[in-house]
């Protein structure tokens, strides 16, 4: 086997790795955002949002787009950014300090915060998604 199809088998695993991340953030997204506590209805549109694009995107990595790995890393800082607003916004107009409700949307910020170091630091991934060459065809 060659180093570069090893690379490729090591940037689809860690495409695969970022897909469970990404779905388990969903997860706890999607029960935020229904959860009766919660008084933004707006977390269910960003939530579905979220949903929607990361999966596109991803797919778009997984079809070696050069840009798909930027959009993906600049939308989950997005997300991130989104997600946690609300909650500080929830947890500074409540009374109690809502354990369950910010238990839900910090382990979906964990998750994204995860998925967000492969993209990054992957060299495999970075290869991936570099614009092929005439040899890669």
């Amino acid at each position: 086997m060659s180093h570069a199809s090893r690379r490729k088998i090591r940037a689809r695993i860690w495409l695969c790795v970022i897909l469970l991340l990404l779905t388990g953030a969903h997860y706890y997204f999607i029960r935020f955002s229904i959860d009766r506590l919660n008084t933004y209805p707006i977390t269910q549109g960003l939530t579905f949002g979220c949903v929607l694009w990361t999966t596109v995107i991803w797919g778009a990595m997984w079809l070696r787009y050069p840009w798909a790995r930027y959009v993906m890393i600049a939308l989950l800082c997005l997300g991130i950014i989104s997600f946690s607003w609300i909650a500080l916004l929830l947890r500074s107009e409540s009374i109690n300090s809502l354990p369950e409700l910010t238990r839900l949307v910090v382990y979906g910020l964990m998750l994204y915060t995860v998925a967000l170091i492969p993209l990054g630091a992957s060299r495999a991934l970075r290869s991936y998604s570099a614009p092929r060459t005439a040899g890669d065809r």
